[in-house]
């Protein structure tokens, strides 16, 4: 059985959540068979693959696998929200909505033309952060606006990169230029910050790896 990456409770269900990049959806010998599958991918396989099961204590009530283009990504805890009656997930450059407890497919928007890093709220809407915009998006799945900056939207840290707070949203690009954003997508101000100074808060282990060249971190 393999291990999920994530699990999210919703009242007395468990939401098991997989990353199933080897995950081929015309053979038989995956380690699962899931009963749904809902690609964004057209003739091409999809980069990443997540899969999802939804369970009544260890009764397995739906599952389903999604899959999508562009960058690769993972699981974490900005890829997935439980909103609105339902489950959001990132999957490279498309953002999924599903029903719970069924699982079924509700919307699916390409909300980046790489990759789709997390999603956040917003009063009713999503905030998603993505690798070379930043969107609103609204309940149904609509594209309420896009935002782009001088580089993409992280650094080579990885670290306070994007932040929703309650009157703005705070992003900083590849290049350390820092961006506040309004709700409707309005530019407040913009200006250049430290590579040491994007996070002073953080724990001495964080310290550390951030006091490396980047090329360092990723050995």
């Amino acid at each position: 059985m393999k291990e999920p990456s994530e699990i999210l409770v919703l009242e007395n269900c468990q939401i098991k959540i997989f990353e199933e990049n080897d995950y081929d959806i015309n053979s038989s010998d995956n380690w699962f068979s899931y009963s749904q599958v809902f690609l964004n991918a057209d003739e091409y396989k999809p980069t990443s693959q997540i899969g999802i099961q939804v369970y009544d204590d260890d009764k397995l009530l739906s599952d389903c696998i999604l899959g999508a283009e562009g960058g690769g990504t993972g699981i974490h805890p900005n890829s997935t929200l439980i909103s609105y009656g339902g489950i959001v997930v990132c999957c490279s450059n498309t953002v999924f909505k599903l029903s719970l407890t069924d699982l079924n497919l509700e919307w699916k928007t390409k909300a980046d033309d790489a990759t789709c890093f997390g999603v956040h709220y917003l009063a009713e809407d999503y905030i998603l952060h993505g690798e070379l915009e930043i969107s609103r998006i609204d309940k149904e799945g609509n594209i309420v606006w896009h935002k782009s900056g001088r580089d993409i939207w992280t650094t080579a840290e990885g670290i306070d990169v994007f932040a929703v707070y309650d009157d703005y949203i705070l992003t900083t690009d590849w290049d350390y230029n820092r961006y506040k954003f309004d709700f409707d997508g309005n530019l407040l101000e913009e200006y250049k910050v430290e590579p040491t100074k994007l996070e002073e808060k953080i724990g001495n282990e964080e310290k550390a790896i951030k006091s490396k060249q980047w090329w360092e971190i990723w050995k």
